[in-house]
């Protein structure tokens, strides 16, 4: 498996935090699904080889589509691949989707939807030239193109909370939301309200999911010890910590980190800006 991500050029760099690619072509359907966990943010996903399987609740599974959008996630995707693996994929940064989507982030929450349901013109046009052209390299730049086309069209349409977003991210979402509002000169449930309008998640559920993903990098330099890593990531204490590894990753860390496995690690914000 190889995983590389392409940082994209400005304008498009104020809403996309990158564009990734996965390959691989020795990867079989297993009995054990890849857990792919929330990160703060939506993506859009090109698949050109075979179709994942997506797991769902009660042993119920189904193919994904080959476009599909991913909106933001407060529980764990499971999912197998089917055989040769081939994605491209556009990570939003938290509100950064608003220019490419007419359907509202609040309604993507906890939702895989093929694009065509989201965003019917974008989806024609990537299902054309791009799944046309051979090397995956070439397909991120006419990619990248198509994307900046749709951000300098609707310059307009950026998220109005950027810099308490970049407050967030910056932070590792360790900052106070009422500091937030009142930098904004907003009450709490207004802001609440905007998050989930231009985001997908509220102030505090986005602070929780980028704390908790600050532990991926916490491990290397603590080595599972895990009463100072939840100091060191702004939890109250290890408990708390406990508690959103269960909502988000449907685990506990030291189950988790005991079956790791790179096609998750690679998904988590452990490696990125």
């Amino acid at each position: 498996m190889r995983y590389r991500e392409f940082q994209p050029a400005s304008p498009l760099s104020k809403n996309v935090e990158c564009l990734w690619l996965l390959d691989g072509h020795d990867w079989q359907e297993s009995s054990a699904p890849e857990r792919l966990l929330p990160d703060g943010c939506a993506e859009l996903i090109l698949n050109f080889g075979d179709l994942f399987r997506e797991h769902k609740e009660a042993g119920r599974s189904e193919l994904q589509p080959s476009r599909f959008v991913v909106g933001q996630m407060t529980q764990p995707v499971l999912v197998s691949p089917t055989g040769s693996v081939q994605l491209l994929g556009i990570r939003f940064a938290p509100g950064g989707a608003l220019p490419f989507f007419p359907v509202p982030p609040g309604e993507l929450t906890n939702r895989i939807a093929p694009l065509s349901d989201v965003a019917g013109a974008l989806d024609r046009e990537l299902s054309g030239r791009v799944y046309e052209t051979r090397g995956l390299q070439e397909k991120v730049a006419l990619v990248e193109s198509l994307l900046l086309r749709y951000t300098i069209a609707k310059e307009e349409k950026g998220a109005s909370l950027q810099n308490a977003i970049s407050e967030i991210v910056n932070s590792g979402g360790q900052i106070s939301v009422d500091r937030l509002a009142n930098d904004l000169g907003i009450s709490g449930r207004q802001l609440e309200r905007r998050f989930l309008n231009e985001v997908g998640l509220g102030p505090k559920l986005l602070c929780r999911i980028l704390r908790f993903q600050q532990v991926f990098r916490a491990v290397e330099r603590e080595d599972k010890n895990w009463a100072r890593i939840a100091a060191d990531c702004g939890y109250y204490d290890q408990a708390h910590l406990i508690r959103d590894f269960r909502q988000f990753a449907g685990q506990t860390p030291s189950v988790l980190f005991e079956h790791f496995t790179r096609f998750t690690e690679v998904f988590t914000r452990k490696q990125r800006a």
